[in-house]
């Protein structure tokens, strides 16, 4: 009887910790980024977009929209094997869409402040 007492004392904390958790983590954007993907992605989330002329071209010609650039930085796989984190004070990023922009990359400059898209790569298949 005491193991189940202990049981039912442990299990009611446990229910309650987790309301309380519900509780303040609700209504917050509370996102848990421990992946190096994901931190890149939500770094550069958190800052202004800047486009280079060579970008702004592409945008003028109507070759490319700006949705287009919107979501491959919210959604985009890093890959880190093409992209260059060495470099002071801005690490470059080769940063590809997935789905439907999948023949679509972009090469992004992350700075403290701002983060400027560089270069679009488009590859047919």
């Amino acid at each position: 009887m005491r193991k189940i007492r202990r049981w039912g004392l442990y299990m009611s904390g446990f229910a309650i910790g987790m309301v309380f958790l519900l509780f303040f983590w609700t209504g917050k954007r509370t996102q848990c980024t421990w992946m190096p993907e994901s931190r890149v992605i939500n770094d550069i989330g958190k800052k202004s977009i800047r486009l280079s002329p060579e970008v702004r071209e592409l945008l003028k010609s109507e070759q490319l929209d700006t949705l287009s650039i919107q979501l491959i930085l919210k959604y985009g796989n890093v890959d880190f094997s093409k992209s260059n984190t060495d470099t002071i004070p801005c690490n470059f990023y080769h940063i590809s869409g997935r789905e439907d922009l999948k023949n679509t990359a972009l090469w992004v400059r992350n700075c403290d402040r701002f983060a400027r898209v560089e270069k679009v790569i488009t590859t047919t298949d």
